[in-house]
């Protein structure tokens, strides 16, 4: 990957006319010339060394045909100035053989660099057409999963305040968070395939608190340090979050009360440690196995985690340990 973006960067971005790459080759051999002769004494065995880089660099930079014309420049070069007689093409068999057998190798690299080339500039055009594809994904991903959350919330307000409601209003939250990600992702700069956990918790817990407050003075505050994280361990802690906030303001703080709920990431030596703290009555006894928690121990199980829900000094805290995937650097 390195050697391809290299060669990316060193390709011209726009073909130039054919009188541009002939020039440009004749000056590339001719600088090789000028440093030919300048190390005289030290190649004077070596006539033709310093010119395989020059047929190398015009047909990399170039085409085909600039190759061909640097190998044939150089072969002439290299007779007349550098093999004795100097200054002269009256050179002896032996060294025309060289001389031939430098042009037939020169066309090899020339033809080797060439497809070198089309192959290193063919896969730079897919992995575009890939990424425009993927955002394209993306976008629409969010959009039906916007639309979907639309549905069921239109839905939900059709029916009485009970069960059924409650089970609509908490599918709405979680396919929020699932489109919360894609946004994230479409907005990732540095990596297409990770999420920065700071700011996605930000403003997964905005919404979580305009939705879940009402009139109530409960403060929602996050600490996390601003990481990359594979977009299905982002999810997972997006989908835990959700679960934890919307229990903690559902029990923690009853008959309208005010209160603090924190959430906490900390990276581990070999884990992350997520932890959701409320200041409030404390952690009911008769919670339950409901499908928040059921959902929450899931997403805990996908990356060997493990979900501890204990009373603290100020009200109840839920601590959910992720193991298995390291946070990106």
């Amino acid at each position: 990957m390195a050697m391809e973006n290299l060669l990316l960067a060193v390709l011209p971005r726009t073909p130039a006319s054919t009188f541009v790459r002939y020039s440009r080759t004749v000056g590339i051999v001719l600088s090789a010339a000028l440093l030919r002769m300048a190390l005289d004494e030290t190649l004077k065995n070596y006539p033709l060394l310093l010119f395989v880089p020059a047929v190398f660099l015009a047909a990399l930079l170039f085409d085909r045909g600039s190759g061909f014309l640097a190998t044939v420049l150089s072969a002439g070069l290299a007779a007349w100035i550098f093999i004795p007689p100097e200054w002269s093409l009256n050179i002896g068999a032996d060294q025309w053989f060289a001389v031939v057998l430098f042009v037939v190798i020169g066309f090899g690299i020339t033809m080797i660099t060439e497809a070198l080339r089309r192959a290193v500039t063919k896969l730079d055009r897919l992995e575009k057409a890939r990424a425009v594809q993927l955002e394209e994904l993306g976008h629409r991903t969010k959009n039906d999963l916007a639309t979907v959350a639309s549905l069921l919330r239109l839905q939900a307000r059709t029916l009485e305040e009970g069960p059924a409601r409650a089970a609509l209003d908490a599918s709405v939250s979680r396919l929020n968070v699932i489109a919360q990600v894609h946004r994230h992702l479409q907005q990732s700069q540095d990596d297409a395939a990770s999420v920065d956990i700071a700011n996605y918790l930000d403003e997964l817990t905005v919404g979580l608190a305009d939705l879940l407050r009402d009139v109530r003075p409960i403060a929602l505050r996050v600490r996390c340090p601003h990481i990359l994280l594979p977009t299905n361990q982002a999810s997972s802690i997006g989908l835990i979050v959700n679960e934890l906030v919307t229990n903690a303001f559902k029990y923690a703080f009853p008959d309208d009360q005010g209160g603090n709920v924190e959430i906490t990431l900390v990276v581990e030596a070999d884990a992350i440690l997520l932890t959701v703290e409320d200041n409030g009555a404390g952690c009911p006894p008769d919670l339950g196995e409901g499908v928040g928690s059921k959902l929450v121990k899931l997403m805990a199980a996908q990356f060997d985690g493990e979900v501890n829900r204990r009373p603290s000094d100020r009200g109840c805290r839920v601590d959910v340990r992720l193991r298995s995937t390291a946070p990106a650097a």
